[in-house]
């Protein structure tokens, strides 16, 4: 069992005399609604101890489908190039989504682990906004968890992964077109209100940083699809995830991940080397009809062990937040829970897809402005009722969610 200390609004004389409650990480702190709404609440005020009790996660009964790719193991894929368990580049080397993880790494370092200034937050926006970087591709980034957006709304002038920026396909699609439509918007509001000094400095950095692991986790996911018509973005969904780093030294979303649970992080590289695997075997396919019948079913194979792995990666890193985030105050509370507010909510659909029950209870915690022990328990309990390992037979995404 893990015990962490909660923080709650208490009687000025009372918190004096229990003094203050110490932080895990300055810098793990977070952040808000995924809805862009407004997440500086305000301090939640002294400390007074509780415990919150929950057993770590049991990964021991988890192990790999019988369709999953292995990386130096007897599975169902042909020999292929990544059978060693590591990348070997597509066609771009270093990837430009590379680059993008290195700039939120330097938008980490400005605004986590102290209380960032305005100019802090003017230095984190232009590494947001560098040329061909951050922003420019959350402004057309889809989600592929969501129903295409329909023919009659797309634009054959435009790029089949870029149909989000057409006409008012973002508010007809805020799902599917989830960049432009959510993450977007929360992001430019929090910039907006750290560089004017508006509100609590520490929630704005904290929704920052979970909008943009948001944007890395469906990243990952959406260009080993479009890999199906653009071979480099096989190369990007690596990326996105690890920042072409080799497995034992990632970056990125991939870091943080590997710090709460390596199995998991193991697990998301392996399922991207399910789909350098599939790309190897299908050199010279560019459409979904070139794959052929078996193609196809190795892509689906390898395409959902790269899902659940994620699925399973990001709902342990939020569990992690839930967590520690008892071990907070004032305004480092308020930064924990905004983080929560913007991570969380992105579990609730595959979760109530997987259990309904966990899926309410999780949309019902993301909502609530004062959590008590037993709502972070409750939510810790939905997430490894929904998530217990990162394999999940049966858990397939309609095909027709993706390209071709």
């Amino acid at each position: 069992m893990t015990s962490r200390t909660l923080c709650l609004t208490h009687l000025f004389t009372f918190a004096l005399l229990l003094g203050a409650c110490p932080s895990d990480d300055p810098g793990e702190t977070g952040s808000a609604d995924s809805s862009g709404g407004s997440a500086d609440s305000g301090s939640t005020g002294e400390c007074m101890p509780e415990m919150v009790s929950v057993d770590p996660p049991d990964e021991s009964a988890c192990g790999a489908l019988p369709t999953d790719f292995v990386p130096g193991a007897d599975d169902d894929y042909p020999a292929c190039v990544t059978d060693n368990g590591e990348w070997t580049p597509v066609l771009e080397d270093p990837p430009g989504s590379a680059a993008r993880v290195d700039a939120y790494e330097m938008m980490r370092s400005l605004l986590l682990g102290h209380t960032p200034t305005a100019d802090d937050f003017l230095a984190a926006r232009m590494q947001y906004a560098l040329d061909e970087g951050l922003e420019s591709r959350i402004l057309r980034r889809e989600d592929l968890h969501f129903p295409r957006i329909a023919d009659a709304d797309q634009d054959a002038g435009v790029d089949f992964d870029k149909q989000c920026t057409v006409g008012d396909n973002v508010s007809k699609y805020p799902d599917r077109c989830v960049g432009p439509a959510k993450i977007s918007p929360l992001i430019n509001e929090s910039f907006a209100a750290g560089m004017t000094g508006e509100g609590d400095p520490n929630v704005h950095a904290a929704r920052i940083d979970a909008a943009v692991l948001w944007f890395l986790f469906v990243s990952t996911y959406k260009e080993s699809s479009s890999c199906v018509q653009l071979p480099e973005d096989c190369d990007a969904h690596r990326g996105y995830y690890d920042g072409a780093t080799p497995r034992a030294m990632p970056r990125g979303l991939a870091a943080q991940i590997d710090a709460v649970s390596p199995m998991a992080h193991d697990a998301v590289e392996d399922g991207i080397m399910a789909i350098g695997c599939w790309r190897d075997l299908y050199p010279d396919a560019l459409t979904w009809a070139d794959f052929g019948a078996e193609g196809q079913q190795v892509f689906s194979s390898a395409h959902e062990q790269l899902d659940n792995g994620l699925w399973y990666a990001f709902a342990r890193l939020v569990r992690d937040r839930l967590e520690k985030h008892p071990m907070a105050c004032g305004s480092e509370a308020d930064a924990s829970w905004a983080w929560l507010q913007v991570a969380g909510p992105v579990l609730d659909p595959e979760a109530t897809r997987r259990d309904a029950a966990a899926g309410a209870t999780l949309g019902a915690t993301w909502t609530n402005a004062a959590p008590a022990v037993a709502d972070l328990e409750a939510a810790i309990a939905a997430i490894d009722a929904a998530f217990p390992c990162p394999q999940c037979d049966g858990c397939e995404v309609a095909i027709t969610y993706g390209y071709d």
